[in-house]
């Protein structure tokens, strides 16, 4: 087996199975507020903690947020005193592959919004459908090329009677890109997910149908450990100048790399080339999501810390088969090779990238890469972030006004007037270790609290629900069988 086709035998269709402050003027609370918090207050835009901040809510929106002296309140309003915990917003996660028997997982890990990136219309209506589900905002089924790992048994035509039930969806041509983008978007999509083997021109007339619709586009253009240098034709540089919103994964960068005379797989990488990758993305506006969590976990599987994770025993369990199976594959040399190949320009980019003034938004990419906790992942991924050379500052907003507006979304990732009341309180200080977001002392979304240990035995109830349905469906197997 080569090293290119190495990764193949990994599981990479598994994944198919959402003021007051410095921020705006003071201003009084103008109605009757619900609830007041008050705690120490992240300012999301400008990076900063105010000490003795609050936020006033009213329904499902922010009245007023900042220091206290610059929002006023009645009396009587319920107030939740938080003491030096901090008050966060809801994060975001932008990357994800959600399933219903751990949607319900995100909120009390406080992500209150992800947005899902390949999945049937279908499974998107159960998810939104389930109680106690994030914020969602989804592209449906993925967009690939003839020669996909998506549809192994040959290419998936587009079907109008079965669209719903379709994970993804194979383009040959310009023509398909139209049809199929046009019946997404009368779906209801909220983004277009283009994937790696898709052909130039196929891929440059997605981006223009999409863009007809006013639909963003995310692109995961394939790394060295997945397909990114085997049959990928459109880079990380053709896709930012064609107009992608986000890049996932920093896909397509490996394949641009390689194009203009670099080795992907040497230990030292060329500065020279890396900058002109970066000055091209960052001269066409478009927005950085790494999933540095997956890298480091394909690198070093369980090298993130998880046992402190919000949930951590009770969601575990359900995956540890997955994920010592994936483990045992990236641990054969050749697949542990192109993984580092992968860490390395991750490291060597993202420094380069925010330094470049390129957008960089949080996502966990579950349940891609082994060890990575559904639902409270994106704690893991803000590690990883960091461990690459962001800021404690620059990851929780990452995940939050950076997100929001990568998402197009100005009412979320902020703690101000208008905003949504989507709060996570965390105890200690994440702005001096990031993994402090993992002490959630409170959640609120929507300006509602959430009665954590009731969303937790609702995650458990959905996961021996799909257990036993599991099981089940192995024993008529067996039944059948006999």
């Amino acid at each position: 087996m080569s090293r290119r086709s190495a990764l193949l035998a990994l599981p990479c269709a598994a994944f198919l199975l959402s003021a007051c402050s410095s921020l705006a003027p003071a201003q009084a609370a103008a109605s009757p507020a619900d609830a007041i918090l008050l705690g120490r207050l992240f300012d999301a835009r400008a990076g900063l903690v105010i000490d003795h901040g609050v936020v006033v809510i009213a329904g499902e929106r922010v009245l007023c947020a900042g220091e206290r002296a610059a929002c006023s309140w009645d009396a009587t309003t319920p107030q939740h005193d938080y003491g030096d915990a901090l008050l966060l917003p809801g994060l975001i996660d932008l990357h994800v592959h959600a399933r219903p028997h751990y949607i319900g997982a995100f909120v009390p890990s406080g992500v209150t919004t992800i947005r899902d990136a390949g999945n049937t219309l279908d499974t998107l209506a159960r998810l939104r459908a389930t109680s106690g589900a994030p914020r969602l905002l989804a592209t449906g089924p993925l967009l690939d090329g003839p020669v996909s790992v998506l549809t192994p048994q040959g290419p998936a035509p587009f079907d109008a009677e079965t669209l719903g039930g379709q994970p993804a969806i194979t383009l040959t041509s310009p023509a398909d890109a139209d049809t199929v983008i046009d019946a997404l978007a009368e779906a209801g999509v909220d983004w277009i997910k283009l994937y790696e083997q898709l052909s130039p021109e196929v891929f440059d007339a997605a981006l223009q149908a999409a863009a007809r619709h006013g639909l963003p586009v995310m692109a995961d253009l394939g790394t060295v450990l997945t397909r990114g240098l085997t049959g990928a034709q459109v880079d990380a540089r053709h896709a930012a100048a064609s107009g992608v919103t986000t890049l996932e994964h920093l896909g397509g960068v490996a394949l641009a790399y390689e194009r203009l005379g670099g080795d992907p797989d040497a230990e030292t990488l060329d500065p020279a080339l890396l900058d002109r990758i970066v000055a091209d993305l960052a001269q066409s506006g478009v927005a950085v999501v790494p999933t540095a969590g997956n890298a480091a976990q394909f690198a070093a599987p369980d090298s993130l810390p998880r046992d402190d994770l919000p949930g951590a025993a009770l969601v575990a369990a359900d995956f540890s088969g997955y994920w010592s199976h994936l483990s045992r594959v990236l641990g054969e040399p050749e697949v542990h090779a192109l993984a580092r190949s992968d860490q390395r320009l991750l490291r060597a980019m993202l420094p380069r990238l925010l330094a470049a003034g390129v957008r960089i938004g949080a996502g966990s990419d579950l349940p891609a890469a082994p060890y990575m906790l559904a639902g409270p992942a994106l704690h893991q991924e803000l590690d990883a972030l960091v461990a690459n050379g962001l800021t404690p500052v620059q990851a929780l907003q990452a995940a939050t006004h950076v997100a929001a507006d990568i998402l197009g979304q100005a009412d979320l990732g902020r703690l101000e007037a208008g905003a949504r009341a989507d709060v996570l309180v965390v105890a200690g200080d994440p702005l001096a270790d990031i993994r402090a977001t993992r002490r959630i002392e409170a959640v609120w979304t929507d300006g509602t609290r959430v009665d954590l240990a009731a969303a937790w035995t609702t995650v458990e109830n959905a996961l021996d629900a799909a257990r036993a349905e599991a099981q089940a469906e192995v024993e008529a197997g067996s039944t059948d069988e006999g």
